[in-house]
């Protein structure tokens, strides 16, 4: 439905194109019969047929060029209500859904001591639901819902005080960025997240680089030029370097330059996924406060650290490596990199400074990053991976975001519930899926692919490329022992600390 409004619009704009050059016609017809009737003053055989031939064109030309214009109008509003009709539509729908589960906790409630027996019933149902259809449907369901049930579980009071909140309008569409915004301020609110500025070093090839690992001396001057690479412009070869990425020392990563055949030069950034669990703020830009960063992106004058730090990272690699304004840049990432890499395809102010084309990413809830029209995006997804549920629904299918979900059966260990959601967040997994997709002829993907190609500048008839790569690795320093007395010319919270090949 989502690209059959594009299309209106679409139409809406050839009409008005189409009105534009009649109106040049009109103008032709009119300045045509004047000079003709004003030229045939006292001829001896006066035009009358051919001027009222002109005159009838022009009075036509203008009946046509009004008829046009409001079918050109008409068009365009259709669009807009068709769109806003499918948005009150979800929203029912999705007040529809809370209201169920609010009747399903209230009956909870009134169950009195046998609402244990209930609660246990409730969430077998919807683990069998999970199973049937997928677990990221189920858990979409259950962030959405889950809220509702609660409240009427906790009784007529709680649920009452519910229902009067229903009353503000709620957009289905981006409920899952609220519940991010929230988090984050209570991890503001309670000293989790600490602002601080970044260190960016350049990774010595011998740190990255197995097959070399033991190949350079200690102390191996690194090379500003980067390391000869080749490549595939493939989807699964750009989440391979994603891939790749997770085995870089924590915090880093890849940046390729592509060396196109007509001279000019193209980026591909590969973002790792979360890497540190352990501790909310920790060192690794790629962790939960990162996560939280990427996801509140677009409201980050509300935060203490007002900035994304993984977006202060691919901006200094991308720089060190030489790339130039407007050169095109392909961002890959799986699950937290693909959040970043939606984040900053999103965010003026890193489009500003960086020239985003595409971003490949796998197993990322990103749907209420806001990527616009003019950045081209390839989703995956799998049915049972509850990682991607986490923005509380699917993206919008639009002309640019291309989101396939694959439907893997567990396999090998996968025996048990964490088995199965462990291979369906897999990013190997994943680059299976990738690597069907290069082979589809489904028109989505072979449009996909072609942009793809035509970035990288491999063209429709190849694929192969190559060029340099470089390894960046970045560390979040916390600011806040200098909270409090800081003294002149030390780093305040935002700012960024800039390495030159490692040397500070």
């Amino acid at each position: 439905m989502s690209v059959t409004f594009a299309e209106i619009t679409a139409a809406a704009d050839e009409l008005h194109r189409i009105a534009q050059l009649i109106d040049s016609l009109e103008s032709r017809l009119r300045s045509e019969w004047t000079w003709l009737g004003d030229a045939a003053v006292g001829a001896p055989v006066y035009p009358l047929s051919s001027l009222e031939a002109m005159r009838d064109a022009y009075f036509h030309s203008m009946n046509l060029h009004g008829s046009i214009l409001k079918l050109a109008e008409k068009s365009g509003q259709a669009s807009v209500n068709y769109a806003e009709a499918e948005a009150r539509n979800a929203n029912a729908v999705d007040r529809a859904g809370r209201m169920k589960a609010l009747g399903s906790g209230q009956n909870t409630w009134g169950l009195g001591t046998f609402a244990a027996l209930k609660i246990g019933h409730d969430l077998l149902s919807l683990l069998k639901t999970g199973k049937e259809q997928g677990f990221r449907d189920m858990m979409e369901t259950a962030l959405n819902d889950g809220g509702a049930y609660t409240a009427g579980a906790l009784g007529p009071g709680v649920a009452f005080i519910y229902m009067l909140a229903q009353l503000r309008k709620r957009d289905a569409g981006s409920a899952g960025a609220a519940s991010a915004w929230g988090l984050r301020k209570v991890a503001d609110a309670g000293g989790l997240a600490r602002p601080g500025h970044l260190v960016v070093r350049q990774v010595p090839e011998q740190e990255w680089n197995p097959a070399h690992a033991d190949f350079y001396p200690p102390g191996h001057a690194i090379s500003s030029e980067g390391e000869p690479w080749s490549g595939l412009a493939s989807f699964q070869a750009m989440l391979g370097g994603s891939n790749d990425a997770y085995g870089y020392p924590p915090g880093s990563i890849g940046v390729v330059r592509v060396d196109r055949p007509d001279g000019s030069t193209a980026w591909v950034v590969h973002l790792p996924g979360t890497e540190d669990w352990s501790t909310f703020d920790s060192s690794n830009p790629f962790d939960m406060e990162g996560n939280m960063e990427g996801m509140t992106a677009a409201h980050q004058e509300e935060f203490k650290q007002q900035e994304v730090l993984v977006q202060e990272l691919i901006k200094e690699s991308l720089t060190a490596s030489g790339a130039l304004p407007g050169e095109d840049v392909v961002l890959t990432g799986h699950s937290g990199g693909g959040i970043h890499a939606a984040a900053a395809a999103a965010d003026p102010a890193f489009l500003a400074e960086v020239n985003v084309k595409m971003i490949v990413i796998a197993g990322s809830p990103a749907k209420n990053t806001g990527v616009g029209e003019g950045i081209n995006v390839v989703d995956l997804q799998n049915e049972d991976d509850i990682v991607t549920a986490v923005d509380f629904g699917p993206p919008a299918a639009t002309q640019n975001w291309v989101t396939v979900t694959s439907r893997r059966p567990p396999t090998g260990e996968a025996d048990d519930l964490f088995g199965v959601l462990a291979q369906a967040h897999s990013l190997e997994n994943y680059m299976d899926d990738a690597a069907a997709l290069d082979q589809s002829d489904d028109p989505s993907m072979v449009a996909s692919r072609q942009q793809l190609q035509a970035v990288l500048g491999a063209g429709a008839g190849g694929t192969a490329m190559v060029g340099a790569k470089w390894v960046y690795q970045g560390s979040d320093v916390d600011d806040w022992p200098k909270q409090k007395g800081q003294t002149p010319g030390t780093k305040k919270p935002g700012e960024t600390e800039r390495y030159s090949l490692g040397v500070r």
